[in-house]
């Protein structure tokens, strides 16, 4: 192995350059300033946290390894204590040429509620949360070595689509776990000779303002690296890519999934320090779905939006990994002043105020248009206060099916 101290050094100072260039701040999309309405309800939009205007590039690999095979401690399809994988899964399978040996023992088990599929759901939320205006998104899959599942950039129904494959190829892995080939396959992915001058994909946002986009690999695993063999080479390697990475500009947020991942939390936290970014160890793996759908790409520890005038919190806020919100206010008559609180994770503040002026219609009739407007504005209110509860009881714990997560897994509207 190469020295490790001076490249970590190197690499931290770079993560910390990279942290202080990006200024961290809050800014309000809508209401506009000195808006006025006549409704009691205002919907607010905007910004917060260290994200960069030049667009952010992001990387899920996720880990295809044997033991993923195992339960992820929630029973995501619903079919009950004794469930088994589902038919249909089996089939396909099948039809893809997996051998009898195979298809027995997923027959003896629930691969539905696998690590596998919990890793599968929770990269499908994550995708659903990421503005492609903004972001560009890749996939890789590891196990023994690693490969590009869905090349950066991919619009986010090829993603899916991609997905969709591991669900019926993953057992032509089913390996060992090579962290390294991993990072390596990301990096190339993420920071190639020409990555600034590669062609934007259609639909997502180029670099702005010069430099390149700021860079990100999620690495999700229930394991401990064990390759290339012999002694801790496959722990050296893994730290070795990545400082490779965080040369190239790269921060890996790694997470530990289950027990199996205990013995190798070293090799989590060395690969997240070495680069900048952070390591979550998940004891239950199917609580990656919940972890994954609120990771914060923008330092953003908490928001909190209020109206001044009457004292009342903002109700349904949303926050998105890319430092996006939005969130709905009650609104007295009168001139109303709101207030957005962003504390960022090392506690630097930033605050943003806007005056909106409620006045309700004479007589306090409204026309057809605003009970129209009304209406739609309190069903927005009601869905997102129920995909706000339905989250908060996946992180309570309580088991929710993947149908519902999908159906509720919705990117914020773009501002006008």
């Amino acid at each position: 192995m190469r020295g490790a101290a001076l490249p970590l050094v190197v690499a931290l100072a770079l993560a910390a350059a990279a942290a202080r260039g990006a200024e961290f701040g809050v800014a309000l999309d809508a209401p506009a300033p000195g808006a006025e309405t006549s409704l009691g309800w205002i919907e607010l939009r905007g910004r917060a946290g260290s994200a960069a205007p030049r667009g952010h590039d992001v990387v899920l690999a996720l880990d295809l390894s044997d033991s993923t095979t195992a339960p992820a401690g929630v029973d995501l399809d619903r079919d009950g204590p004794g469930g088994r994988t589902s038919p249909e899964l089996l089939a396909a399978v099948r039809a893809e040429g997996a051998d009898g040996a195979l298809l027995r023992r997923l027959e003896g088990r629930d691969l539905d509620d696998s690590v596998l599929f919990a890793e599968l759901a929770a990269a499908e939320v994550l995708i659903g949360r990421l503005d492609p205006a903004a972001f560009r998104v890749g996939i890789v899959a590891f196990s023994d070595g690693a490969r590009v599942v869905a090349p950066l950039g991919t619009p986010a129904p090829g993603l899916r689509a991609a997905l969709a494959r591991l669900r019926r190829e993953f057992w032509r892995d089913l390996r060992g776990t090579n962290f390294a080939a991993a990072i390596r396959a990301a990096t190339e992915e993420l920071a190639p000779p020409d990555a600034d001058a590669r062609a934007p994909t259609p639909g997502t946002a180029p670099p702005v303002g010069g430099g390149p986009r700021v860079r990100s690999l999620l690495l999700l695993s229930d394991g401990v690296p064990t390759l290339p063999p012999h002694g801790d080479r496959p722990q050296q390697f893994a730290i070795e890519a990545a400082q490779d990475a965080a040369l190239a500009g790269i921060r890996i947020y790694a997470y530990a999934l289950g027990a199996e991942a205990a013995p190798g939390l070293d090799v989590f936290r060395a690969v997240a320090a070495t680069t900048g970014g952070r390591f979550e160890r998940i004891e239950r793996p199917a609580d990656a779905i919940a972890r994954l759908r609120g990771v914060d790409l923008a330092r953003l520890a908490s928001l909190d939006i209020v109206n001044e005038t009457t004292g009342q919190e903002a109700r349904a806020l949303r926050t998105f990994p890319d430092g996006s919100f939005d969130a709905f206010l009650p609104l007295e008559p009168g001139t109303n002043r709101l207030r957005v609180l962003a504390v960022a994770a090392d506690g630097t503040r930033a605050v943003a105020r806007r005056e909106i002026a409620f006045r309700p219609p004479a007589g306090g009739d409204l026309s057809e248009a605003l009970r129209a407007e009304q209406r739609a504005l309190l069903d927005e209110l009601r869905r997102r206060t129920r995909e706000v509860e339905l989250w908060a009881e996946i992180e309570r714990g309580r088991a929710v099916p993947l149908r519902e997560l999908e159906l509720e897994a919705v990117a914020p509207a773009p501002p006008p």
